[in-house]
């Protein structure tokens, strides 16, 4: 199978890319500045310039699935941020839609969407201009669904993710590093609850998804989510400094919550979204922390 993925330098993107690469043809569309070391091996390289470049390359290739994974991540941004978020997170998704319908070829296309786009279960309110982007272009997506009944659409939600090789600022490596500098670390009260899967199963996810969309055991333009067990910040931050045999030196309470701050993530129960059939996490949170950062 032939397979287009987008957001190929990310980190999902780069782990998605390895396992698919076993079995498909992967093709990765980036931006000219991305770094691809680590895929160059696994996939070919094509760099997104403008809707032309992009319709000849489907025309081309005719690819039976497309991965939406390309995202511009803000939590608050400034508005020197703005058109790269836009960018990012509607202009090449429709560009890629447009693509599609131009060159008529049926095929599969998979988008990922967060769960900060409903900060206040189960109503959509987006956490940040980044989550109204993401909305915006799923409502895209259902335009050209009606324009393109040739193609098979599916969204998949995603939580927290983590995993070896993850260079981003996210809390595990955080907490990772401060245990390392020995210096405290300022958060929030610590109550909110959070969903955190290790990529391994979350690219377990988008190979069960691939297949109910070949065989259409799902509905068109389906919104499946990746939940997980959820606990607090503090009872992660517990269970972390456990696995390290290591007091976590957080100062609980210096940092205020956010706007829209989401103390429980949406889910089956809060809201009319399913997780995905047939997925279940393989790796708990406390094998998956040893794992990645245990001694």
């Amino acid at each position: 199978m032939k397979i287009l993925i987008t957001g190929g330098s990310g980190f999902i993107g780069k782990n998605l890319i390895k396992q698919l690469s076993i079995h498909h043809d992967i093709t990765a569309i980036l931006r000219p500045t991305s770094k691809t070391s680590e895929i160059n091996d696994f996939c070919k390289i094509c760099y997104y310039e403008n809707l032309e470049k992009l319709i000849s390359l489907f025309r081309e290739e005719k690819f039976d699935t497309i991965i939406h994974l390309a995202t511009h991540y803000k939590a608050s941004h400034t508005p020197n941020d703005i058109a790269e978020i836009l960018q990012a997170n509607i202009t090449l998704g429709v560009h890629i839609l447009e693509a599609i319908k131009q060159t008529e070829f049926p095929c599969i296309f998979i988008n990922t969407i967060t769960f900060s786009q409903f900060a206040k279960p189960p109503y959509y309110l987006p956490a940040s201009l980044y989550d109204s982007t993401k909305q915006a272009f799923l409502d895209i997506i259902k335009y050209y669904s009606t324009e393109m009944p040739f193609c098979f659409f599916s969204n998949l939600m995603l939580y927290n993710t983590y995993g070896p090789n993850d260079s981003r600022p996210k809390i595990f490596n955080l907490w990772n590093q401060s245990l390392q500098d020995n210096t405290p670390i300022e958060m929030s009260g610590g109550d909110q609850l959070l969903d955190f899967s290790h990529v391994d199963d979350v690219i377990n996810g988008f190979k069960i998804l691939i297949e109910l969309c070949i065989k259409k055991e799902i509905k068109n333009n389906s919104i499946f989510t990746l939940q997980n067990q959820r606990y607090t910040l503090k009872e992660l931050a517990q269970i972390f400094a456990q696995i390290k045999n290591k007091k976590l030196s957080i100062i609980w309470g210096a940092k205020p919550y956010r706007n829209n701050e989401i103390f429980d993530p949406i889910s089956e129960q809060n809201s009319n979204f399913k997780k995905l059939p047939g997925w279940q996490p393989k790796i708990s949170i406390k094998e998956g922390i040893r794992k990645v950062y245990g001694e």
